[in-house]
């Protein structure tokens, strides 16, 4: 009875131990979501011009109706038809504005924590889960994208959903509706994101040995039905976009350097270099010894704990490094950012494998060592976070440049736009009561500078000629800073204006001693 009376305290202080424990940790994650939250936003809040990649899909989306969209993009951009039926739908309610084209990757960006946490969860458990979220809503890279008008943001929710769905497929017992929701999620997944194709092969290839093994025919059956509908949906995309995308002679020769040699052991410093860019660009993690420790032990974790969980994991890498290998997918930056959640689920086992074993051993030095870790990662992602927020990346910030002309504008003016400033101009020129087919598109001449010159040379005789410039190439010579020479050379500037990424002069390219007043 006395033992009886006291077991009782014990275990009521056990439960609100347990409590306060939940409480913390909880608090943690909202914090972590907020701060997430809060970056992206202020990221999207900061109102941005859309840089060259940004302007050119833009383009597209706001010059075409829905039914043209389905057509080959133009200016070599390759895009999801189904991000870019979402964008036209944004941009027909709201119009055609830069922060509503960004407004589905800001949404796709936010929606991604909370679920990177849930997922981390299920397949790490609660005390890696933290990591995870610290690590995915702290990188600068998922954060810049979440502002970026293209598709890269959904492409990383679009894996994150992905893997939310996949641990229900691995019970006992599924409902049939389960199979459905699978199936019609995948056939629309495939038409929003590109690289989805190699997370949903995954799970098709997961669940088919888990089923097999099983011994599970009718679940079998099920899963054949949804790899058909997945199959018919993947094969409809690509005669309608993806073959042509991969049928893009200036696509194959720009990603030319990330495509996968062949065979391996005679060129491994290549997949060693792309292993290491990876880790640097998009999941910003150190490349030490301690992230390759932990992403090994990641494996072995999974290996031992559930092989579902490695295969699903590893999977898409390796289908990825295979469609690299026969030139369809480059491994580079941006594009890889879909397997972003993928490597931190990895990197996450790993700790969580390693901490619970130091568990065993001594429990406030496994608390110490965690607690370590997390800092290790993050500090890197926290001072690039503060850099951002103390002095912004403006990009290519074409809008003040136009705002500019447009004060100063005369009705006889003249506007040649830099090749690569085009598209932007393109986009903001009607906000700015500019029509572009009134204006010169200036040449691209890369390889023989000289024809710059020629181009220019046609406008003499006119008293004034604005010149625009943005994402300047810089090769045999600085393109920008060679035109402007010459320009100094057969006229007179009078104005010159520049804003982060984007610079705008005003010419008078008459006889030198032109009564023509410039700007005061």
């Amino acid at each position: 009875m006395f033992n009886s009376a006291i077991k009782k305290p014990n275990r009521l202080a056990s439960l609100l131990t347990d409590k306060n424990k939940l409480y913390f940790i909880n608090s943690l994650v909202i914090a972590i979501c907020l701060a997430g939250f809060f970056l992206r936003i202020f990221l999207f809040a900061l109102d941005r011009s859309l840089w060259l990649d940004e302007a050119m899909l833009a383009v597209n989306i706001v010059n075409r109706s829905f039914l043209g969209l389905f057509q080959p993009l133009s200016l070599n951009q390759a895009a999801p038809i189904g991000f870019c039926l979402l964008q036209k739908a944004i941009v027909s309610i709201l119009g055609n504005k830069d922060y509503a084209l960004r407004i589905i990757p800001l949404l796709a960006g936010l929606v991604s924590l909370p679920i990177m946490y849930l997922v981390s969860k299920k397949y790490t458990g609660q005390l890696a889960a933290f990591f995870s979220l610290a690590v995915f809503a702290l990188s600068s890279k998922p954060i810049f994208y979440s502002a970026e008008a293209k598709q890269y943001s959904t492409d990383a929710l679009a894996t994150l959903a992905l893997l939310f769905i996949v641990p229900t497929f691995l019970e006992r017992q599924v409902k049939p509706r389960s199979f459905v929701i699978l199936a019609v999620a995948g056939s629309v997944i495939i038409w929003i994101s590109q690289p989805s194709c190699f997370v949903l092969a995954g799970i098709f290839i997961t669940l088919a040995l888990t089923y097999v093994l099983r011994r599970d025919t009718v679940y079998l059956y099920w899963l054949i039905g949804i790899g058909a509908a997945w199959g018919l949906s993947l094969g409809l995309n690509y005669l309608i976009s993806l073959r042509y995308m991969a049928s893009n002679n200036y696509l194959f020769n720009y990603w030319q350097g990330n495509f996968a040699p062949l065979p391996p052991w005679d060129h491994f410093s290549w997949y060693e270099n792309t292993f290491t860019a990876m880790l640097k660009d998009p999941a910003t993690l150190p490349v030490s010894a301690i992230t390759l420790g932990l992403l090994v032990l990641g494996i072995f974790s999974f290996a031992v704990k559930r092989w579902q969980y490695l295969l699903i994991s590893l999977t898409p890498f390796l289908l990825a490094l295979c469609a690299s290998a026969i030139r369809k997918y480059p491994l580079q930056g941006r594009l890889l950012l879909f397997l972003l959640p993928l490597l931190v689920l990895l990197l996450a086992e790993g700790i969580n494998r390693f901490v619970t074993v130091l568990e065993r051993i001594n429990k406030p030095l496994a608390w110490l060592v965690y607690a370590a870790l997390i800092v290790f990662f993050v500090r890197g992602q926290i001072t690039v976070d503060h850099s951002n927020l103390k002095s912004p990346d403006m990009g290519e910030d074409i809008k003040p440049v136009l705002s500019y002309i447009r004060e100063n504008y005369q009705s006889t003016d003249l506007i040649y736009v830099y090749y690569s400033a085009y598209p932007a101009f393109e986009f903001y020129a009607p906000a700015y009561g500019f029509d572009p087919k009134y204006d010169i598109d200036g040449i691209k001449s890369r390889n023989d500078p000289q024809k710059y010159l020629a181009d220019v040379d046609q406008l003499k005789g006119n008293a004034r000629v604005w010149f625009v410039f943005t994402h300047i190439f810089v090769g045999a010579v600085n393109e920008q800073n060679y035109m402007v020479y010459h320009l100094q050379k057969i006229g007179t500037k009078y104005a010159e204006y520049s804003s982060p990424g984007a610079t705008v002069y005003l010419f008078n390219l008459e006889q030198i001693h032109s009564q023509t007043h410039p700007i005061h």
